[in-house]
C-alpha cells in the first residue's frame, strides 16, 4: 500500500522540478546586467502643459516684434510733440515780442505826453508871470474895487485883473465903461423886463416838434424847433407884459417813448423893435443843457410833455435782423455737419472737412453773405432814432425861467441901415 503512494507522488515531485528548472532557466536569459545603485541625480517629471523649445522660440520672437511696433509708435509720438513744441514755443516768442513792443510804445507815449503836459505847463507858468508883472508895472495910480484895479493908463480907462488887463477898444463909442459890474452911462436903455416865472401864452409853433427819444439817457443832436410869441403875456399877479408879441424863440425837443410825448427848451430869443433895432438874448450854454435854458414849453393845458405820434422803424429792422439770424444759423450749421472735429494733443480743437465739400463751402458763403447784411442793418440801425413828432402850429405857451432884459441899442445892429440915411 506505501509503495502505491510512493510511485503517485514520484511524476508530481517530476513535473514540479522540470517546470522549476525551466523557470530558472527563462529568468537566467531574460536578466540585464545590474546598474549602478548611486544616481548622478533625482529625476524630475515634466510639468504637463510645458511648451517645446520651438513654441518658446515662437513666441519670444512675436514678443520682440510687438516690442518694436510699439517703439515706433513712440518715436513718431515724440516727434510730432516735439513740433508742436516747437510751433507753441514760437507763438509764445511772438506774443512777447509783440506786447513787449506795444508795451514800450506805450511807455514811450506816456512819456511823451507828460512832457507835453509839463512844458505846455511851464509855458502858462511863465506867461502868468509875465501877465503879472505887466499889471504891476503897467498900473502906478490904480484904486481897488472888489477884486479889480481900476486906472487910467495913457487917457485910457482900463479895468486890471490880478490875471489879466483890459482895455477898452479905441473905436469905441461908450464914454465910460461898465465893465465887472460898474455902473455907467452908456448907449443902451432898458424897455422890457421879462421876469422869471413869466407865461408867454398862445404861442404857435412855427415847425414841427421832433422829440428824438433819449438813448442810455442822452439825447445826441437833439432836433431844433422854433416859436412865435403870441398876444397874452403873463407876468405876476395879474400884471402883462406888453409889446413882445411876434418875438421869436429857438429852442431843442426830447421824445418820451413811454407817454408818447415832446418835450422842448428854448435856449435863445430875438426882439425886434420898431426901427428895425435886434436885440437877441442866448443861453450860457449849448443845446441839450434843460438846466440853463432860457424856459420850456407846454400845451394851452399846462401838460409840459406834449402828446405827439411815435415814429419808429424798430418792428421792420427786428424782423429782417431775426430773418438774417436765423439764416445765418442754419448755413453755419450745414456747414459744420460736413465737417468732423478733433482734439490734439496740444489741447487744440482741429475741424477737418470729412463730408461733402461743395455743402460745407456752400453753407459758409451763405452764411458770409447774411452776415455782411447783418452788419450792414446794424450800422445802419444806429444812425437811425426812435422820435415823438408834433406837426407844426399848434399852440403852445412859453414859461420863462431866466430873468431877460430886452434893452435898445442905439448903435446896435438893425434889419436895414439905409433908412438912417
Amino acid at each position: 500500500m506505501p509503495w502505491k503512494f510512493n510511485n503517485k507522488l514520484i511524476p508530481i515531485i517530476s513535473v514540479i522540478a522540470v517546470l522549476g528548472v525551466v523557470f530558472i532557466a527563462f529568468k537566467s536569459c531574460n536578466n540585464e546586467a545590474p546598474q549602478d545603485p548611486v544616481m548622478n541625480f533625482v529625476p524630475e517629471s515634466p510639468a504637463p502643459d510645458a511648451d517645446s523649445p520651438a513654441d518658446t522660440i515662437k513666441t519670444l520672437t512675436a514678443n520682440v516684434g510687438e516690442l518694436i511696433s510699439d517703439v515706433d509708435a513712440l518715436r513718431q509720438d515724440h516727434a510730432s510733440l516735439r513740433e508742436e513744441r516747437d510751433d507753441i514755443e514760437a507763438n509764445i516768442a511772438r506774443q512777447f515780442a509783440s506786447e513787449f513792443r506795444n508795451l514800450r510804445q506805450e511807455r514811450n507815449l506816456q512819456t511823451s505826453t507828460s512832457d507835453d503836459w509839463q512844458r505846455i505847463q511851464d509855458q502858462i507858468d511863465e506867461i502868468s508871470v509875465a501877465l503879472e508883472a505887466l499889471a504891476r508895472d503897467s498900473v502906478p495910480d490904480s484904486y481897488q474895487i472888489g477884486n479889480t484895479n481900476v486906472a487910467e493908463i495913457e487917457g485910457i480907462e482900463t479895468v486890471v485883473y490880478p490875471s489879466y488887463v483890459w482895455l477898452n477898444p479905441l473905436d469905441t463909442n461908450i464914454s465910460t465903461s461898465s465893465f465887472s459890474g460898474m455902473n455907467s452911462k452908456v448907449n443902451i436903455d432898458p424897455v422890457i423886463t421879462i421876469p422869471i416865472n413869466a407865461t408867454l401864452i398862445n404861442s404857435t409853433a412855427l415847425t414841427a416838434l421832433i422829440g428824438r427819444v433819449p438813448v442810455n439817457g442822452r439825447v445826441q443832436d437833439p432836433m431844433p424847433f422854433k416859436v412865435l410869441t403870441g398876444d397874452v403875456n403873463l407876468a405876476a399877479n395879474g400884471a402883462t407884459i406888453e409889446g413882445i408879441e411876434g418875438m421869436m424863440w429857438s429852442g431843442w425837443a426830447v421824445g418820451d417813448w413811454t407817454l408818447s410825448c415832446v418835450s422842448g427848451y428854448v435856449d435863445s430869443v430875438t426882439f425886434v423893435f420898431s426901427d428895425g433895432t435886434i436885440h437877441s438874448i442866448e443861453s450860457a450854454q449849448s443845446s441839450g443843457d434843460s438846466s440853463q435854458a432860457l424856459g420850456w414849453i407846454s400845451d394851452p393845458y399846462g401838460n409840459p410833455c406834449i402828446p405827439g405820434e411815435r415814429k419808429s422803424n424798430a418792428s421792420s429792422y427786428l424782423l429782417q435782423q431775426s430773418l438774417l439770424n436765423t439764416s445765418m444759423a442754419a448755413s453755419d450749421t450745414a456747414a459744420a455737419l460736413e465737417t468732423t472735429q478733433s482734439l490734439s494733443p496740444a489741447g487744440v480743437i482741429q475741424s477737418l472737412v470729412t463730408g461733402d465739400a461743395s455743402r460745407y463751402v456752400l453753407g459758409n458763403t451763405l452764411a458770409g453773405g447774411l452776415q455782411s447784411t447783418s452788419d450792414w442793418l446794424t450800422r445802419r440801425a444806429e444812425q437811425e432814432f426812435d422820435a415823438v413828432l408834433l406837426p407844426a402850429g399848434h399852440k403852445v405857451a412859453i414859461h420863462v425861467e431866466q430873468e431877460l432884459q430886452i434893452n435898445y441899442d442905439r448903435e446896435g445892429r438893425k434889419l436895414n441901415h439905409d433908412q438912417d440915411h
